[in-house]
């Protein structure tokens, strides 16, 4: 077998490709030629992204893979284009804000903010709730998109463009149920995740059982003192797309309401379903 890819650093000097996300798959290759400094960059920022603190570009280079002095060269470009912030007196390096700004011309160009908005608005404004709307990315991983309503302090909880991985609250059993996961690899990602109240997987499975036939999620577990409802968006080939969460306090939505507000849901998310050609979630 091959070893990892390589890409042409200045000098002359050949480095794998690294980082979390850093190995392009062999498929992608058929789509056209990828530009090594370009996949470098995008390996810099991912990292710089998933860290909990700034970084030094020693740092960087060791999550990367790549050598020190192209990441010194790349970190400094990005500085001078907006998309890295420097600290001069620590020396680290972190995603600027200037990122904020093309994630919001990303999601008005997609159409979210046009049609699911709306329907998100309606929901919370007739049930006392906050709206999620969430974008499916991986194997029971969602990264959030948008939101609305004041029914939490949102920031303690979810913030948009964050990633969240593992099989989780309501919407960790929507992905489960609709997405397209084997029993053995959610297992494997059920153990990874906390909740307040964790289930046991042949009790998660149930739940999943559960949605599959209703179409809605509920989840009082996962974070204490909150109710969770989600529904799927689904591609006309049944392709799990979107999910949509409401969330409140446990004592503002009782078992009654449940129902009405996961009717409520369902139907944004079908209307949702049905505009998935005007919306652009590539």
């Amino acid at each position: 077998m091959d070893g990892p890819r390589t890409l042409q650093a200045k000098g002359g000097e050949t480095e794998p490709i690294g980082g979390s996300r850093g190995r392009v798959a062999a498929g992608d290759f058929d789509r056209g030629k990828p530009v090594g400094a370009v996949v470098a960059a995008a390996n810099v920022l991912r990292t710089l992204h998933v860290s909990e603190r700034p970084l030094n570009a020693s740092e960087v280079a060791r999550a990367t893979g790549l050598h020190r002095g192209t990441v010194y060269n790349i970190l400094r470009t990005l500085q001078a284009e907006g998309f890295v912030g420097y600290d001069e007196p620590t020396r680290t390096y972190s995603v600027s804000l200037h990122i904020l700004e093309i994630a919001h011309g990303v999601l008005r160009h997609s159409g979210l903010m046009d049609l699911a908005r709306p329907l998100m608005h309606a929901v919370s404004d007739s049930y006392g709730v906050s709206v999620y709307l969430s974008k499916v990315v991986g194997p029971c991983s969602q990264l959030l998109l948008d939101w609305v309503g004041a029914a939490l302090r949102t920031d303690l909880y979810l913030t948009v463009g964050r990633q969240f991985p593992g099989p989780r609250g309501a919407s960790g059993v929507i992905m489960a149920a609709f997405g397209n996961v084997s029993e053995a690899e959610l297992e494997r990602l059920f153990v990874q995740v906390e909740w307040y109240q964790k289930p046991s997987f042949p009790e998660f499975l149930a739940r999943v059982q559960e949605a599959r036939t209703a179409g809605f999620a509920v989840d009082r577990a996962s974070i204490q003192g909150i109710i969770q409802v989600s529904v799927p968006v689904l591609s006309p080939s049944w392709e799990l797309l979107l999910v949509v969460t409401a969330a409140a306090h446990s004592h503002d939505i009782d078992s009654d309401a449940v129902g009405p507000l996961s009717r409520a849901m369902q139907s944004a998310a079908a209307r949702l379903s049905e505009s998935l050609r005007l919306l652009r979630l590539g």
